[in-house]
């Protein structure tokens, strides 16, 4: 499969390269999901993947049209280049084997690689438009892939992870409702609910350009309806969570009283229940079983943070934590927040939830002083997509596609609060003239300054 993943990435980068960079970063998601990104071809050290390879291509064409001036560095840029390059010491530092440190290594491109091209990609009301017809296109062919697969059992992509070069725990396909729980081009069924979730938030996003409105609609409902397929009650928290925060775009006034209420709440749900407020959600996941694992989890993490809170856990072996959750013989961890701390301590979970916070942080900021209302539309849509990933990341690992999604999300939110090309607001109608003054009557000062003054 080295020479057809090969062929994708040449022929899918090369029109990424000839379109426009808003077009192109939608060239760049199609490329990992119509082709299964843990297929990749091996160029030294690193095994490189279709979306890897067009997304460097797509930086040194954006360094080259002089795209990186002007863009406002600012500290989630910092944040997300040294939070791999700490999990990179991190690694070795703990001791681990080399293939160890070269998959830390490899990713940085699904990180700190996809990030700086959706920064330098995204930079305008147009340049989000541009990713319309991509998603659209893609978002409509998974969604009958996924459905497909969960109805039949069968897709064109059954059987591909069977060239992949790693496995971790093989599993039989999985039931739920009666139906398969799909993945189509993924590793996992929920890495296919949680890209097809992020691929609905980014284009909900983009309707704020009124232009791709009616297409962008279409395409946030073909992905959300897709990552349903999955059934993995992850991927389904995500979206609810996605539309109800959306929702708040009719009453932004709402935000900080419910806030305050949803915190009230698990104080007095902690107070009252004879369990922690978080295992209730127990009851509200497809399988109250897995739900349980997740909220253990949680707990067993802190109270082994000495095996991890400096370098991570590279150095040694934390499958006994399986012992200590429900007696299983390895560990499975089903939580983006402890992956982050077990892979580079304590400080690569700080600057990971801080480059969020930040991200969060620029693009309210920029929301309340812009003056396009276009932009304030987008990053609104955008922090709830990004809001959505970190509550569902709690019980969800991100890697391949909602690694690089995610990322990508992150980009365009910071790009669209600290550099952005703005539009003018349009009222649609001329500003009213200045009442006329009789004839012969002679202007007070302060009535003189009312009025317009040449340019």
């Amino acid at each position: 499969m080295v020479g057809v993943t090969a062929f994708v990435a040449v022929a899918l980068g090369l029109l990424a390269l000839s379109v426009r960079p808003g077009a192109a970063i939608g060239v760049l998601i199609i490329s990992m999901m119509i082709w299964p990104e843990y297929l990749r071809v091996p160029i030294g050290p690193a095994d490189m993947s279709a979306p890897r390879l067009i997304a460097l291509a797509l930086l040194v064409r954006f360094i080259i049209q002089g795209r990186n001036a002007k863009i406002n560095v600012c500290s989630v840029d910092y944040l997300v280049f040294f939070l791999w390059a700490w999990t990179v010491l991190a690694t070795m530092m703990a001791g681990a084997e080399s293939d160890k440190t070269i998959e830390m290594i490899g990713y940085g491109f699904d990180t700190v690689l996809m990030y700086f091209v959706a920064r330098l990609g995204i930079r305008s009301i147009q340049d989000a438009g541009g990713l319309a017809l991509p998603l659209f296109g893609i978002a409509a062919f998974m969604c009958v892939m996924g459905w497909q697969e969960s109805y039949t059992t069968t897709s064109p992509y059954v059987g591909l992870d069977s060239y992949r070069t790693w496995v971790w725990i093989a599993k039989e396909p999985e039931f739920r409702l009666g139906m398969m729980r799909a993945k189509v081009s993924t590793s996992v069924h929920i890495y296919y609910g949680m890209a097809m979730m992020l691929i609905a938030g980014i284009a909900w996003a983009i309707r704020a350009n009124p232009r791709v409105r009616k297409m962008s609609t279409f395409t946030a409902l073909f992905a959300a309806v897709g990552g349903l397929a999955s059934m993995s009650s992850g991927p389904w928290l995500a979206i609810v969570t996605l539309i109800f925060c959306n929702l708040y775009i009719l009453r932004p006034s709402l935000i900080k009283p419910t806030l305050y209420v949803m915190l009230a709440f698990a104080i007095f749900l902690e107070l009252a229940s004879n369990r922690h407020f978080y295992n209730l959600i127990d009851y509200l996941a497809l399988n109250s079983t897995t739900a349980w694992y997740r909220t253990r989890l949680l707990e067993v993490a802190v109270e082994q943070w000495r095996d991890y809170w400096i370098f991570g856990s590279s150095g040694i072996d934390i499958n006994y934590w399986g012992g200590l959750l429900d007696g299983r013989r390895h560990i499975d961890l089903v939580n983006h927040f402890v992956i982050v701390a077990v892979n580079g301590g304590i400080p690569a979970f700080l600057m990971y939830v801080f480059s969020h916070v930040n991200a969060v942080r620029y693009g309210a900021k920029t929301r309340k002083t812009s003056k396009d209302p276009y932009r304030r539309k987008l990053i609104f849509f955008l922090i709830s997509a990004l809001i959505a990933l970190d509550v569902s990341s709690m019980s969800v690992g991100l890697f391949e596609q909602p690694l690089i999604l995610t990322n990508i999300l992150l980009g365009m939110l910071v790009s669209a609060g600290v550099a952005w090309n703005e539009v003018p607001a349009r009222t649609g109608r001329p500003a009213a003239a200045p009442p006329e003054m009789p004839q012969g009557t002679i202007q007070t000062a302060q009535q003189s300054s009312d009025m317009p003054k040449p340019l």
